[in-house]
């Protein structure tokens, strides 16, 4: 009797527990925009963090929409950032919106261009204008334009990172003293404005994504100087 009971038991709680967890956007949409916001804002990192982990602990995914350099710059794509992997998407794959995508859940109906698995990621380095995802093993990739490439890096602008401010530069030569006032004269040369990309950003989103995802510090970080390149 016991052993049927225990039997029945089992019959009933394998299914259950096999049970694939629903994405729920109603309930992740405002961790998935604090996850994104918090980043962009440049305000309370343990939040992000925490918003990243509950988004992915529950089934889902930071969905971001981006320019990839190393594909298409003329397209746009979605790096969804989920538990598992980072899923690469063309933008026209979700038809006319991606409000359900940046909610958190993604529709497993869309097809990715590429599932790359978080041990497959060597590398992030966060740049100025770019952050780079650097891969073990290649994968193919295709944009909106039909423009398909294998690529072992993905070079990624994060759309909303800002970077549109001019930092400015100049030379001083020292003129000569003015006895009178005291005072020493300097000749402001070759004055020039230089487009300075978000680097803060990059290195925000790199630590969220190191923290939020890589636990065993399995994937390199590194950080390119501030400028103006990449």
């Amino acid at each position: 009797m016991r052993a049927f009971a225990v039997a029945g038991i089992l019959a009933v709680a394998l299914p259950a527990a096999a049970q694939p967890r629903v994405c729920n956007p109603a309930a992740l949409r405002p961790h998935a925009e604090t996850a994104r916001f918090n980043i962009i804002a440049a305000t309370d990192g343990a939040g992000a963090i925490e918003a990243w982990r509950t988004v992915l602990g529950n089934g889902g995914a930071v969905a971001w929409t981006v320019t990839e350099y190393n594909v298409d710059a003329r397209s746009t794509f979605v790096f969804a950032f989920d538990a598992q992997a980072l899923r690469v998407y063309r933008q026209g794959a979700f038809g006319g919106s991606t409000a359900r995508a940046e909610a958190g859940c993604v529709d497993p109906a869309i097809v990715p261009e590429a599932v790359i698995p978080w041990e497959n990621v060597r590398e992030i380095e966060a740049g100025n204008w770019v952050t780079w995802f650097r891969l073990r093993t290649p994968v193919e990739i295709g944009s909106d334009r039909g423009k398909h490439k294998r690529v072992k890096e993905l070079k990624a602008f994060f759309h909303g990172a800002g970077g549109d401010g001019l930092t400015y530069h100049y030379d001083v030569r020292y003129e000569g003293r003015v006895p009178f006032w005291n005072v020493d004269v300097y000749r402001v040369e070759n004055l020039r404005g230089i487009a300075v990309g978000p680097t803060d950003f990059q290195r925000r989103l790199q630590f969220v994504i190191a923290n939020a995802i890589d636990a065993t510090g399995g994937i390199a970080l590194k950080q390119k100087g501030r400028g103006a390149g990449w």
